[in-house]
C-alpha cells in the first residue's frame, strides 16, 4: 500500500502568523516535523502541500533547500489541494498532518496506520476521542474516501479543514485509536497554535533536542521532572479554527417557524382536562417559548426526537438525563419485552431484586444492601427517613435538588401546600462552601440526622470539599447522603463517589438506570439499610422487574462497550463548540457552556453580567426552530454521535451570528415570538 503523509502548511494563521518557519532549536518548525513525521516506519513519502498565494513561496523555497517534496494548491479549498497531491502520487491512503504538530510522535502515526491497514475501516484517527495529547493528531484515509469527499463536500468548513465531510457525513466506516493510559484528564496541549505554545515547543526541544528521534512518552517524563514547563501554555479550545470557519460561513437570521397545528390542538384539550398540561413542571409549556416550540412528543430513537406535527428535533433533554443511551435502545427494548411475557408485578420478590441488587453492590463503594423505587424522590424520600430513624433526629442539611417531596421542596419557591413545621427542619446550604456548612451544623448542634448533597453538578468540587464536608458530618453525628440521581452512571459505574473517592454512608441513583424505564434505588452501608425492615419505605411497583430486566441491560451495555468514552467525547465537541462560537460572536462573556462533557450547563448573561431569561428564550427559540430542543443543559446520551454533534454546531453558528444583530438592537426582546419561559425555581 503506497501510505503518503501529506502535510498541510502556509504561513497565513490567525493567532500567530509565519509560526510554520518559526525558528525552533536553530530550524524552522515544518523542517522538524517534516523530519518527524519521515521517521515513521509505515509510510512511503511525506509531502508538504502549501498553497499558490504568494505569501507562500518562503515554505517553497524551505523544501527546495531542504529537499522536501511538495505541492501547491488552492488556499481556501484545502480539500482539493490535498486531493490534488494525493492523486499526483498515486496515494493508496494519506496520512493527514498539521504543521502546527511540532511534537508529532513517530509511534502514534505507526500504531494509527497500522490500524488502518488491518481494520478495513475509510477513515481512522486518534482525535475522535482525545487520549493522546492534542498537537499528536493524525488522521488515515483511503484514495476513495478523499475523492468521494472531494466530489460531494459542498460546505466551506467541508472544503477547507479536508476531513469533516468523512467524519460527519455518516457515509463512511470510522474509527478512533486510543492510547493505552487514557491521557485526557491532563488536558496536554501540544499543538502550536500562539506565542506560549511555541515557547512550550522551544522548551521541550532545549531539553530533548539532542536526541532528534524522541518522542511523546519523552516529553510526558520531561513534564514530570519539569512540571512548570507545562504552565507556560494557556487553556484553550482544541480544533478552534474549525469552530470559526462554521461560524464564518453560517447565515444569520430568524428561522422559518415550525407548523405546530397538531401540537396547539393537543395543548388545548389538555388545558381541560390536565393541571399545567404536563406531569413535570420541567416538561411544561412554561420552560419554552409558547407558540413556537411543540408541545407534544409523539416518538424518539436514539438521540432524535418526533413531535405530533412529524418536526424532528435533536434532542439534549432526553427525558430529563434518564435516557443515558438514547431513545428506544434496542438491547434494552428486547430485554423488557422479553420480560413481559413472564409479568411485570409480582405478589412475592422475583429473582431479579437480587440480580440487580447484587450487581449494585458491585459497582457502587458504598453500596452493600439495595432497597428500590421508581423516582428520584422515591430514593432521596426513603433515604432521609432511614437517616431520621438511624440517628433518631430530625434536621436535615441539603445542597442541590432532591425531589418533589415535602421534606426538601418546602425549602425551596415552591413550597405552597408544604407545613411551615416541615419547611423548618431542612436547611439548604451553598455548594464548595465548607464555611457555611459548618455554620449551620453548628447552630443546632446534635439536631442534624444527615448531610444530603449532589456531589457534583456543573462545578468542579475544590480539592478537599467533600472530604470536608464528609469530617464536618461525622463530627456532628449526621449521616452523609449522595444524591446520584444524575450524576450516577453517567460520571461511571461506580457514580461520582468511586471518581472522587470519597465514599458517603447512603447513595440514591435513578435516571439512567432505566433508560426511560422508571427505576431508582437507595444503595448504603449495611448497618444503616437494615433500618429500611422498620420503617415505612413500601409502594405497589417498587419490585416491578421489566424495569429491572431494563437496568440490568443497560448495565450489561455500560461495562461491556465504549459508550461513556463516547459520550465524553462528543460531549466534549459540543461545549468547545459552543464556546468557541460563542466567542467568534463577541459574546463569550455572555453565552457560555459549563460543566462536564457528559452534563453540561448553558449560562445565559446580559451586557451586565447578570443571568437574563431573554437571552437565553432567544437563544432557545432559534435553536428549536433549527431542529434542537434543550432547556438550558447538555444531557448527553451514547446516541449523541459525530453526525448530530456537528448538525448542532452549524445550527449554533446560526444561532450566535443572529444574535450578534438582534442583541445590539434597542430592543432585542422585539425578536421574541411568544411569552417568557417561566422558571420552575433556582436549583444550581
Amino acid at each position: 500500500m503506497n501510505v503518503v503523509a501529506i502535510i498541510q502548511a502556509r504561513m497565513a494563521s490567525t493567532r500567530l502568523p509565519g509560526k510554520v518557519l518559526a525558528d525552533i532549536a536553530g530550524k524552522p518548525m515544518l523542517w522538524h516535523i517534516v523530519k518527524r513525521v519521515g521517521q515513521a516506519k509505515t509510510l512511503s513519502r511525506v509531502v508538504v502541500a502549501t498553497s499558490n498565494n504568494s505569501s507562500d513561496d518562503p515554505v517553497v523555497e524551505l523544501c527546495l533547500e531542504a529537499g522536501i517534496d511538495f505541492v501547491r494548491g488552492s488556499e481556501a479549498d484545502v480539500l482539493d489541494r490535498y486531493y490534488q497531491a494525493a492523486k499526483t502520487h498515486a496515494a493508496d491512503a494519506i496520512v493527514r498532518i498539521t504543521a502546527d504538530c511540532a511534537l508529532i510522535d513517530t509511534q502514534a502515526i505507526d500504531r494509527v496506520v497500522s490500524v488502518f491497514e488491518k481494520s478495513g475501516y475509510d477513515y481512522v484517527t486518534n482525535t475522535l476521542r482525545y487520549t493522546y495529547p492534542d498537537g499528536l493528531d493524525t488522521e488515515v484515509f483511503t484514495f476513495e474516501a478523499l475523492q468521494q469527499a472531494w466530489q460531494e463536500a459542498r460546505k466551506p468548513s467541508e472544503r477547507e479543514h479536508v476531513t469533516p465531510y468523512i467524519r460527519f457525513s455518516g457515509k463512511f466506516r470510522i474509527q478512533n485509536v486510543e492510547h493505552d493510559l487514557d491521557l485526557s484528564s491532563y488536558n496536554y496541549q501540544w499543538s502550536v497554535d500562539e506565542a506560549a505554545d511555541l515557547e512550550f515547543v522551544r522548551q521541550v526541544y532545549r531539553h530533548l533536542g539532542e536526541r532528534p528521534e524522541f518522542g511523546m512518552q519523552d516529553v510526558l517524563n520531561l513534564l514530570e521532572k519539569r512540571p512548570e514547563l507545562q504552565v507556560i501554555q494557556q487553556a484553550k479550545i482544541s480544533n478552534e479554527g474549525y469552530y470559526r470557519s462554521l461560524y464564518d460561513w453560517a447565515r444569520a437570521g430568524a428561522a422559518l417557524a415550525l407548523p405546530l397545528a397538531q401540537s396547539q390542538a393537543l395543548f388545548a384539550k389538555s388545558k381541560a382536562v390536565i393541571p399545567g398540561s404536563a406531569q413535570t413542571f420541567s416538561k411544561s409549556y412554561t420552560q419554552y417559548v409558547r407558540g413556537v416550540a411543540p408541545v407534544f412528543l409523539q416518538r424518539g430513537k436514539g438521540c432524535r426526537v418526533w413531535d405530533v406535527d412529524g418536526n424532528e428535533y435533536i434532542d439534549y433533554v432526553q427525558g430529563l438525563l434518564s435516557n443515558i443511551l438514547g431513545y428506544a435502545r434496542e438491547e434494552v427494548n428486547a430485554a423488557v419485552a422479553a420480560q413481559l411475557g413472564g409479568g411485570v408485578s409480582f405478589s412475592l420478590p422475583h429473582p431479579l431484586e437480587v440480580q440487580l441488587a447484587e450487581r449494585l453492590t458491585q459497582l457502587i463503594p458504598c453500596a452493600e444492601m439495595v432497597r428500590f423505587g421508581k423516582n428520584g424522590s422515591d430514593v432521596t424520600s426513603g433515604a432521609i427517613r432511614a437517616a431520621r430513624a438511624y440517628t433518631g433526629r430530625d434536621r436535615i442539611a441539603c445542597c442541590g435538588y432532591h425531589g418533589w417531596q415535602d421534606w426538601y421542596i418546602g425549602s425551596t419557591t415552591r413550597h405552597a401546600g408544604v407545613p411551615d413545621a416541615v419547611r423548618a427542619l431542612t436547611h439548604p446550604f451553598p455548594y464548595n462552601d465548607l464555611a457555611s456548612l459548618e455554620v449551620l451544623l453548628n447552630q443546632h448542634p446534635g439536631e442534624f440526622a444527615a448531610v444530603i448533597m449532589e456531589p457534583v453538578n456543573f462545578i468542579e468540587p475544590v480539592p478537599g470539599y467533600l472530604q470536608g464536608v464528609k469530617e464536618l458530618a461525622r463530627q456532628h453525628g449526621a449521616l452523609l447522603i449522595f444524591d446520584e440521581i444524575c450524576t450516577g452512571f453517567h460520571f461511571g459505574l461506580g457514580g461520582f463517589q468511586k471518581r472522587s473517592g470519597i465514599i458517603p454512608d447512603l447513595a440514591c441513583f435513578g435516571k439512567a438506570m432505566g433508560n426511560g424505564f422508571p427505576i431508582a434505588c437507595v444503595v448504603g452501608k449495611a448497618n444503616i439499610m437494615k433500618v429500611f425492615e422498620d420503617i415505612f419505605f413500601s409502594f405497589t411497583f417498587a419490585g416491578e422487574v421489566a424495569s429491572m430486566a431494563a437496568a440490568i441491560k443497560i448495565l450489561d451495555i455500560l461495562e461491556t462497550t465504549d459508550v461513556l468514552a463516547q459520550m465524553e467525547a462528543n460531549g466534549r465537541r459540543l461545549q468547545d463548540g459552543f464556546n468557541a462560537l460563542a466567542k467568534q460572536a463577541n459574546l463569550g462573556d455572555r453565552f457560555q457552556c459549563v460543566g462536564f462533557p457528559i452534563w453540561s450547563l448553558l449560562k445565559f448573561r446580559n451586557v451586565n453580567g447578570q443571568d437574563s431569561l431573554l437571552e437565553r428564550c432567544l437563544f432557545q427559540q432559534e435553536a428549536v426552530k433549527r431542529g434542537i430542543l434543550l432547556l438550558v443543559t447538555h444531557n448527553m446520551s451514547a446516541a449523541h454521535d459525530a453526525l448530530s454533534t456537528e448538525q448542532t454546531l452549524e445550527a449554533y453558528a446560526s444561532i450566535f451570528k443572529t444574535l450578534v444583530d438582534w442583541l445590539s438592537d434597542p430592543d432585542p426582546s422585539r425578536f421574541l415570538e411568544g411569552p417568557m419561559i417561566k422558571p420552575v425555581f433556582q436549583v444550581r
